[in-house]
């Protein structure tokens, strides 16, 4: 069976899916729940995507995101490799977690967000895993009732918008929007996918069908037009703050003899840039794995050590300020 395409353009909104391999357990314990989530927070950061709603299920996750950027299958080649290799470590095992690729469909967000979020929501109660839907706690749907706050990584504007907004009438409205549903049943949106990659009207299908035929004859390298990234901060724009950092930066130690200033030059690229290991690579002149071990080590570093995080902080500000 041919796989399915892959439709990348920036605003696009997916119902994403990842299954476990062999249909097997991808979360073994709560900790496991929690340690998905931390990589998912940072994911959604890294790649400046737009997370709508999620559950996460024993053996298969379901994600509703936008991207702001054509960078759905690199966000998710980082989720899923970041985890598995957590997993893999704590489990004490080896071998893929995922069974193949995850799958992805192009949502009408205008006529499916609320609709999706709501299918979700209900996974668990499909699969009777709580006696009741409230119980669960792996979902977004605990922040779409009000019952936890909504982390900061999670968007409910939109959804919420369509229920008063996300205040308590929204929360309350959606709420007995979702309980109706499984009262009542929801059909599966999967049913109404057109050539496996895109739910909606006619109009909508026309317009991905034009975003296909558009990308069958680009070229077929994962790396987003200037356009695409122009939010994003140039490496000029990551090397002028860099060195106008350098004192602060002097005073930081990274543990072996590489130059802080250099290290953070390289993370930023990776992390606010969004350059790929190949593109700082060859800017300067070390290999893709020196690139990713230097930004891995320097991740560590903020995470462990104050004074990293604040100097490191800073200089995101001010890239905020003059991307």
């Amino acid at each position: 069976m041919a796989r399915p395409l892959r439709v990348q353009y920036p605003g696009a909104v997916y119902h994403v899916t990842a299954r476990g391999n062999e249909r097997k357990p991808i979360f073994r314990s709560e900790a496991d729940r929690a340690q998905f989530l931390a990589v998912l927070a940072h994911a959604v950061e890294r790649y400046r995507l737009i997370l709508h709603a999620y559950v996460l299920m024993d053996n298969h996750y379901h994600l509703l995101v936008e991207t702001r950027e054509a960078n759905l299958a690199q966000a998710l080649r980082h989720l899923n490799g970041v985890y598995t290799s957590a997993f893999n470590r704590i489990h004490r095992r080896v071998g893929h977690l995922f069974q193949g690729r995850y799958k992805a469909v192009v949502v009408d967000k205008e006529s499916y967000l609320a609709e999706l979020s709501r299918y979700l929501h209900l996974n668990p109660v499909r699969t009777k895993q709580p006696r009741a839907l409230a119980r669960y706690p792996w979902s977004s749907y605990w922040a779409y009732i009000g019952r936890r706050p909504a982390p900061p990584w999670l968007t409910r504007t939109m959804v919420l918008g369509t229920f008063g907004g996300p205040g308590r009438t929204g929360e309350r409205r959606y709420r007995a929007f979702v309980e109706a549903g499984a009262k009542t049943g929801v059909a599966s949106p999967w049913d109404r996918v057109v050539a496996q990659v895109a739910l909606g009207d006619e109009a909508f299908v026309a317009g991905i069908r034009r975003q296909v035929a558009r990308a069958a004859v680009a070229s077929d390298r994962e790396v987003p037009s200037r356009r695409h990234l122009a939010a994003r901060p140039t490496w000029e724009a990551i090397a002028r703050a860099v060195e106008t950092a350098q004192p602060q930066l002097a005073a930081l130690t990274t543990g072996r003899r590489s130059d802080p200033g250099w290290a953070v030059l390289v993370y930023l690229a990776r992390e606010r840039g969004g350059l790929s290991l190949k593109d700082v690579g060859r800017r300067i002149g070390r290999e893709d794995a020196t690139v990713s071990q230097v930004a891995r080590r320097v991740a560590e570093r903020r995470r462990a050590d104050a004074r990293w995080n604040q100097t490191i902080g800073r200089i995101e500000r001010g890239l905020l300020r003059n991307p």
